[in-house]
């Protein structure tokens, strides 16, 4: 069975009672202005997961086109593998 599950946000442990799940939005930015955050995701079970992120403009669309992804945003690593029991960090 696959079992992921976020640890920390911003170097902020994940325990809803102490860290809301707000914590995991982005604040309000401006057009130009750039913001990051860093999740780290652990693989609970211990299978190995291929992974890759896309992130499309419709996401009711009966059909994903790569062509649809929305460029505003760019997840890092984009694409991998997380082995059991690994932590894997992402640049958002």
């Amino acid at each position: 069975m696959l079992d992921l599950d976020i640890v920390e946000v911003d170097g902020r442990a994940v325990d809803f009672r102490e860290n809301p799940f707000e914590t995991m939005f982005f604040e309000n930015t401006n057009p130009t202005s750039v913001t990051t955050r860093r999740i780290k995701v652990k693989n609970l079970s211990p299978l190995t997961v291929s992974f890759h992120w896309s992130i499309y403009k419709n996401k009711n669309a009966t059909k994903i086109s790569l062509s649809d992804e929305n460029t505003h945003f760019k997840i890092e690593p984009s694409q991998g593998k997380i082995t059991g029991g690994q932590i894997i960090e992402f640049e958002v």
